[in-house]
């Protein structure tokens, strides 16, 4: 009977060290990016337009910077995410808040200076992720370890 409480255990204790782990070293990643993240000031050197295919349209905002004594220029516009394309409208309106000339803010990595963004994603779910992937790994380690232990000692 003790030995069988034990095998109960072990599955809790593999799982909750797995999703630990997880947790744990996408948190840490996130805190390294976090870490490497700089600001600089950007020159918007062109905004335009392309029709792709007959009716569809794709936006291009390019601008230009400099980080660490290098000069750089990026079209990323939204941190994640592709600039949509459709209807000249939906063109015209992701371009609205940008004018060739203007000097705005962009963010970048120091690991990836050439891929500067206009405007960075806020999307929390992955520091969500991280926090409850710890926590619950770390609560699944300690009851598995517990029942692992009780079984054996038992």
């Amino acid at each position: 009977m003790v030995e069988l409480l034990a095998l109960v255990g072990l599955p809790f204790l593999l799982v909750g060290g797995l999703v630990l782990q997880y947790g744990s070293r996408l948190g840490l990643g996130l805190y390294r990016r976090h870490r490497q993240t700089r600001t600089v000031e950007a020159d918007i050197r062109e905004v335009s337009i392309t029709e792709i295919e007959d009716g569809v349209f794709e936006p291009t905002v390019r601008f230009r910077y400099e980080f660490d004594g290098e000069t750089y220029d990026s079209t990323i516009v939204r941190e994640g995410t592709q600039p949509p394309s459709g209807s000249r409208e939906v063109a015209e309106s992701f371009l609205s808040d940008y004018e060739e000339g203007e000097t705005v803010t962009a963010t970048l990595l120091t690991s990836m200076p050439g891929q500067a963004v206009l405007e960075r994603s806020t999307n929390s779910w992955p520091y969500v992720v991280a926090v409850v992937g710890t926590l619950l790994g770390a609560v699944f380690t300690v009851l598995g370890g517990g029942i692992v232990v009780v079984g054996i000692a038992g």
